[in-house]
């Protein structure tokens, strides 16, 4: 009988012990967990709309061009010109939203450094916990 006591009252110790020792760490990442609201950050960024209007600009002239050169070419003509241009916008967009998404990320690991994050998620993947630096990110990219 006090070899059953002494074997429960070890494991219930062994059983806190461990839930001690784990409980801090598990708070301890979720304290180093932030996210972002990228959408909000792009849409704060400085001359984001510029560079979408030079996007949408580019598009419209590849638009223009296809159909005026479309009417005179067979099927595989119309795809080859149509991939040509579909990757010239690509080119283009990467040329104007390649810099923008640089300095984003620099900002959010510059923030997320300095507030002692690891890890950081777009705030669409976040059901619950974490910290919100999406502001802080925003005063960075603002500067």
């Amino acid at each position: 009988m006090k070899k059953q006591i002494l074997s429960l009252l070890v494991a219930v110790l062994v059983f806190v012990g461990f839930a001690g020792v784990l409980s801090p760490k598990t708070v301890l990442a979720a304290d180093t967990i932030g996210f972002v609201n990228v959408q909000r950050v792009f849409a704060s960024y400085p001359d984001i709309s510029s560079a979408r209007a030079a996007i949408g600009l580019e598009q419209k002239k590849a638009q223009e061009e296809f159909q005026s050169k479309a009417a005179g070419l067979d099927d595989e003509g119309k795809r080859a010109l149509d991939k040509t241009l579909t990757e010239r916008i690509a080119q283009r967009e990467d040329e104007l939203m390649g810099p923008i998404q640089k300095k984003i990320m620099a900002a959010i690991n510059k923030v997320a450094k300095a507030q002692g994050i690891s890890t950081v998620f777009d705030s669409a993947a976040i059901v619950t916990g974490g910290k919100d630096i999406t502001k802080d990110v925003i005063d960075v990219i603002s500067k």
